[in-house]
């Protein structure tokens, strides 16, 4: 009997323990997730909502004093009916973030909505970014020289174009095959990049397509991106990163 008891008393101990570590362990990530949210308040601007970035559900935080969008999209002149988004974000004589985008729709909307007869012909999104970038800044770049890159949630297709008083940071999001094709475009003098480096890696972590954009919008946490869009930007899960 003694030795029941003795049993009895060893089980109840481990699960007053086992349930002390997991309430613990939701504490912790409970305070992690505030400090981040913390730093992303710190240093990003809210979110670009009541546009067209949240109607086609792009979620997206600009780095902090980056005021926008602008009326008319800064980098060059765009032909029309090229893409769905063009979008400049502008903090004056020091950075800007040019935001480029496609978003296929479902072939019963894009009936009701056809394209305009003088609406621009479209190639594949990433080579039409790289295009229009070597045209604006005269660089020699293709989209073989691009880098995978994660920042959280996300993968992007990455590169630096290093002209001699700025930088250029091209981040590609997205694939053939995904819905959501979106290119950001960051342009900062090389004596401000210490400073914005860190907001970009922040914007591009809190970075949203389709429903886990849509349930940023809401205010809901973007555990990972819904519509795991794959092939060059897509979504494996995770918490943030402290």
């Amino acid at each position: 009997m003694k030795r029941a008891w003795a049993m009895l008393g060893g089980m109840t101990l481990l699960l007053v323990v086992g349930c002390s570590q997991n309430y613990d362990r939701r504490t912790e990530q409970t305070l992690d997730r505030m400090y981040y949210e913390k730093r992303l308040d710190d240093n990003l601007m809210p979110p670009a909502a009541k546009g067209k970035l949240e109607e086609l559900s792009i979620y997206l935080r600009p780095p902090k004093e980056l005021a926008g969008p602008t009326q008319t999209f800064q980098m060059t002149v765009v032909e029309p009916g090229k893409f769905d988004v063009e979008s400049t974000f502008i903090e004056p004589d020091k950075q800007s973030l040019h935001v480029l985008a496609r978003v296929d729709r479902p072939k019963a909307a894009a009936k009701k909505t056809p394209a305009p007869a003088d609406a621009a012909p479209r190639g594949d999104f990433n080579e039409e970014v790289v295009d229009l970038v070597r045209n604006v800044y005269g660089a020699e770049i293709n989209l073989g020289q691009f880098k995978e890159q994660k920042k959280q949630n996300n993968t992007f297709k990455a590169y630096t174009v290093n002209l001699e008083a700025k930088e250029i940071q091209i981040y590609l999001y997205g694939g053939k095959s995904t819905p959501h094709k979106v290119a950001l475009i960051f342009e900062y003098p090389k004596a401000e990049k210490n400073a914005v480096s860190p907001k970009i890696g922040l914007c591009l972590e809190c970075f949203a397509v389709g429903e886990a954009a849509r349930l940023a919008f809401a205010g809901g946490e973007v555990e990972e991106n819904a519509d795991g869009e794959g092939g060059g930007g897509g979504g494996e899960g995770g918490g943030p990163p402290i």
